[in-house]
């Protein structure tokens, strides 16, 4: 039988044509059978023929014949082998290479999808939701970091519940987003407030990448970002201290500071002031206000609520106008010395009056110096601060008369009146009660004796001391655990007239002692009249060079202006003041005393270099 559909030659009992594969229905009366004819002779032929039944040409298309597989499950065909022609061999060969090579291609994709979903996670971008905003003004700015929330809990709120699900982590937060970023993400400004125009800020991250990548399976993207600040305004500023003051009182080292006052700005009137330090003050000690509030950033409220910043929340101030206790004796004014060096002699002239009898004379009371006294502990509260020694060397003849015959003594005397307490304020002057003061407690015994070893003679008593080391174990060695101190004494000015003997003996003894103070307290008597040689002056003390010099300038009647100089020089009988120094003139030397003076003031020069 032939196909209904095809036209093809099929089994009788066929009931799908092996060529098309249309349903054959049984029974069907056979269609007429298609004719063509050969391209080659022009015979008509099957129209399903490979080859000319006449010419052996070969036609177009090659019938195959299959046998189908019948209907009944016992009855089993052969299929038939359908013959194709070579041209269709090939092209069936190129169309099954390509269909695997295709899916080989596939199946290669597939894989590496596979390996690359299996090793690269899922990445989250930080930057895309980060902002960093500069507000403010000029000098004041401050710098904000902003993350979206809400726009990261849209992207990635649900997968992230997923997987916190999925994977069973601990849930201690509302939301899976918030919990991620808490685990895994953080970083901080680098700076926030004071900014300027012109200053750079950075946000740097400091992600944990581990932990984003182990337990929630993403990435994490980040870059640092820098945002530079400008265009922001000036804010106008103000003087929080205007109108505050601060008042230094007291006695330094232990003065006290104190702020009062009202703000002149209203910006500042609800601030708060504070010293770093208001006791134990100094001269030239500085201190440094603070103005705060409790509760608030001060800058902040007042650029909120004032639109004004405060150039300075601090400010120094330097201690002055306290007095102190005199320290050094150059800090002691020559106004005030005099003050105590009148109310010594006045003390000591008192005693005289009330104390000594007709056979005791003062011929002189000389001032030679001072020791200072100054307290170790500050804080010693008992004992005074400082304490001034004013050393004076008294001269006394002492006469004792019995029958026809009179002996006479002078004795020197170191006496000393001191001073409690000196001050000293910011102008140099000192301020000191001379009213309050100490004198020795104790004596000196001089006794004369008849010459001729007989009983008899006279004893007087002084208040002082033999000698003046005495008197400096009194005064000061006897202090030395609780108290520092400063010597001014001229020792040599103390001793030139130092003697127990006769006025005469005095002369002589003081020769024997000294042979280069041969005529009434001289270095050098004859140096108006001969050139010192420079091998004696170098063999002076800086204490006789100083005198050497100015013996010269006496001799002509120079009126000192240093009191120990003067006081020196006034002992003697042929000093007399005549020419006061803004008087004098060296023309009054001679060629010789000019040499002198030159020589001698050029050593002094040589050592104070």
């Amino acid at each position: 039988m032939r196909c209904s559909e095809c036209g093809r030659e099929i089994p009788d009992d066929s009931v799908f044509c092996p060529e098309c594969g249309k349903q054959q229905t049984i029974g069907q009366k056979p269609q007429k059978e298609k004719m063509k004819r050969c391209t080659n002779c022009g015979c008509k032929i099957p129209e399903d023929s490979a080859f000319c039944p006449e010419c052996g040409k070969r036609v177009e298309k090659e019938v195959v014949h299959v046998q189908i597989k019948p209907k009944e499950p016992k009855v089993r065909q052969e299929p038939k082998k359908i013959q194709r022609a070579p041209r269709d061999d090939a092209r069936l060969k190129k169309r099954n290479k390509m269909i695997a090579l295709c899916a080989g291609i596939a199946l290669g994709l597939c894989v590496i999808i596979l390996v690359l979903s299996a090793v690269i996670k899922p990445s989250i971008n930080l930057n895309k939701y980060t902002t960093v905003s500069i507000d403010g003004y000029n000098t004041v700015g401050q710098a904000t970091m902003t993350f979206d929330y809400e726009k990261f809990e849209d992207d990635y709120g649900k997968k992230l519940t997923n997987i916190i699900r999925k994977k069973r982590i601990n849930s201690y937060q509302g939301s899976a987003a918030r919990q991620f970023l808490s685990d895994c993400v953080s970083g901080a400004l680098d700076k926030e407030t004071g900014l300027s125009n012109g200053d750079v800020v950075t946000y740097t991250w400091h992600c944990n990448d581990e932990i984003a990548r182990s337990n929630y399976g993403y990435k994490l993207k980040y870059e640092n970002i820098e945002v530079k600040v400008k265009k922001l305004e000036e804010a106008k500023k103000f003087d929080p201290f205007e109108g505050m003051q601060v008042t230094f009182e007291g006695i330094a080292p232990n003065g006290s500071a104190s702020m009062e006052g009202n703000p002149s700005e209203a910006a500042a009137q609800d601030f708060n002031y504070e010293l770093d330090k208001s006791e134990g003050l100094s001269n030239g000690d500085t201190v440094t206000a603070t103005a705060y509030m409790y509760d608030e950033d001060a800058t902040d409220y007042c650029l909120q609520n004032y639109g004004m910043v405060p150039e300075s929340l601090t400010k120094t101030y330097t201690v002055s106008g306290l007095d102190s206790y005199v320290s050094k004796i150059s800090e002691i004014s020559d106004e005030s010395l005099k003050e105590m060096q009148s109310q010594a002699e006045d003390v000591y002239n008192a005693d005289i009056a009330q104390n000594w009898s007709e056979s005791e004379k003062l011929k002189s009371l000389t001032y030679i110096g001072d020791y200072l006294l100054i307290n170790k502990d500050d804080e010693d509260y008992w004992g005074s601060n400082n304490i001034l020694y004013l050393v004076y060397k008294a001269q006394v003849e002492d006469t004792y008369s019995k029958e026809s015959k009179t002996y006479t003594e002078t004795n020197d005397i170191y006496w000393y009146i001191c001073y409690y307490d000196l001050l000293v304020d910011s102008d140099g002057i000192t301020t000191v009660d001379v009213t309050s003061h100490g004198t020795p407690s104790s004596s000196v015994e001089i006794r004369v004796d008849e010459t001729d070893d007989s009983w008899g003679g006279k004893t007087w008593y002084y208040d002082g001391y033999k000698t003046l080391d005495e008197l400096y174990k009194a005064a000061v060695t006897s202090n030395l655990e609780s108290y520092k101190h400063e010597d001014n004494v001229d020792e040599k000015l103390a001793a030139v007239t130092e003697s127990k003997t006769t006025e005469t003996e005095n002369k002589q003894e003081n020769t024997k002692e000294n042979e280069s103070e041969s005529e009434n307290g001289m270095i050098f008597p004859n140096s108006s009249e001969v050139e010192i040689a420079s091998e004696d002056i170098k063999k002076l003390s800086d204490e006789d060079l100083r005198y050497a010099v100015n013996e010269i300038y006496a001799r002509h009647g120079y009126i000192f202006k240093d009191d120990q100089l003067r006081t020196y020089y006034e002992q003697y009988d042929w000093y007399k003041e005549t020419i006061k120094p803004e008087d004098f003139s060296d023309s009054v030397f001679s060629d010789v005393e000019k040499r002198n003076v030159q020589a001698l003031q050029k050593e002094r020069d040589a050592r104070s270099n």
